[in-house]
């Protein structure tokens, strides 16, 4: 069986995440959200694999390669203009059966067992609370009538997860679409005749459409997390599943309660606090009395002494000087056209940001990457647009 994964689009609601970086290869649990995706398909056995990329594809490639590491082939080809899922599809145009699925969401092997099972020209439908974000599907017992792409107000629904088992015939399909308009593939299916719908009510799909949505992806990966030390651990206390890795050095005093994942030559400094479902990249350096807690920390990234940091997320190659405190609380905001609201959340820091000493930040609030802040400051709002 042949996969083709669609990872060309940026995902511009998960800026400034996205600024450097396509949405498949944001960290989650330490690797990138594709990868999780890759590994749900060499669990079911299969090895031939083409990747249509676009948005920043230098970054999975380098992490990719030729697939090799991680037990299975990888072809690319470029979707140069980010036109619609449809288009993205049509750019690996193959004489074979084959499943597809997205790779900017994270995926259970169990869902995509249960596709491989089905008859060709079906679907994977997932019931969502958040449907109007995603097309939803009617059907008529096992067959699919229509796919409504983001209805406006839709409440909790059956939605098309992107993941489908088809034929070479669907690619006919997309041309007479694309000759029409019509570039996004949920619409373009609505002229297959008898699509069908798998439901597969055991099997997890997991999506990220706004940043602070990557935290529950992280908590959900950290379940996986098994206990090993392999770095340098002085005298702390290490509870649970705690995975450390090699070049790694925990320093006295530090108390760390898993589910926690740490990469691999960092540092955490004497009597900090790490809890539940946090992940830290490679190359980190966290200073002394330091808290963090449910926070996605990214590689390269130096954290100095006295941070408090609690439900937020810290892209790659940060300089924080000390007394930095991301604070979280429940919030609502507005982001473009939706008005989310968010229970938990914190700061939203991207990539290569300089913070002084003894900044604090307002939950809820977004750093674009590459800013610099001065010591002594109060970030009350958004910083997303250049300064």
């Amino acid at each position: 069986m042949k996969a083709i994964i669609l990872a060309a689009g940026e995902g511009q609601r998960l800026r400034p995440l996205t600024e450097n970086m396509p949405k498949v290869m944001i960290p989650v649990g330490n690797k990138p959200i594709l990868q999780y995706v890759v590994e749900a398909l060499v669990d079911n056995g299969i090895r031939d694999i083409t990747m249509v990329v676009g948005y920043h594809s230098e970054r999975i490639r380098q992490h990719f390669r030729g697939g090799r590491l991680f037990g299975t082939e990888i072809e690319y080809v470029i979707q140069n203009k980010q036109l619609g899922t449809a288009h993205a599809l049509y750019q690996a145009k193959t004489d074979e059966e084959f499943i597809l699925l997205h790779g900017d969401n994270i995926v259970s092997e169990d869902c995509i067992s249960a596709v491989l099972k089905s008859e060709k020209n079906s679907i994977l439908g997932i019931f969502s609370k958040s449907s109007s974000k995603y097309g939803i599907i009617q059907h008529t017992g096992k067959t699919v009538t229509r796919i409504i792409e983001k209805p406006i107000g839709a409440g909790e629904n059956l939605i098309f997860t992107g993941i489908g088992l088809f034929d070479a015939e669907l690619f006919d399909v997309i041309k007479n679409s694309l000759d029409q308009g019509i570039y996004d593939l949920p619409e373009a299916l609505n002229s297959i005749g008898g699509l069908k719908l798998v439901r597969a009510t055991d099997c997890v799909w997991k999506d990220a459409i706004y940043p602070w949505d990557l935290l529950q992806l992280n908590s959900w990966v950290m379940k996986n997390t098994t206990k090993c030390l392999s770095g340098k651990v002085e005298s702390a206390n290490i509870i649970g599943d705690v995975e450390i890795g090699d070049g790694t050095t925990i320093s006295a005093g530090c108390y760390i309660r898993g589910p926690v994942r740490i990469g691999k030559n960092c540092y955490i400094g004497p009597n900090s606090v790490i809890l539940p479902d946090t992940s830290i990249g490679n190359d980190v350096s966290l200073g002394a009395l330091s808290f963090i807690k449910n926070c996605i920390i990214m590689g390269s990234t130096v954290i100095s002494n006295q941070a408090s940091i609690e439900n937020s997320i810290i892209g790659r190659g940060c300089v924080i000087d000390a007394g930095f405190m991301a604070m979280s609380s429940h919030f609502k905001k507005i982001l473009g056209r939706d008005v989310i609201e968010v229970h938990d959340g914190g700061t939203v820091l991207g990539d290569d940001c300089k913070i002084g000493a003894k900044v604090t930040v307002t939950p809820g609030t977004r750093i674009k990457a590459g800013t610099r802040i001065g010591s002594i400051t109060a970030i009350k709002e958004d910083i997303m647009e250049d300064i």
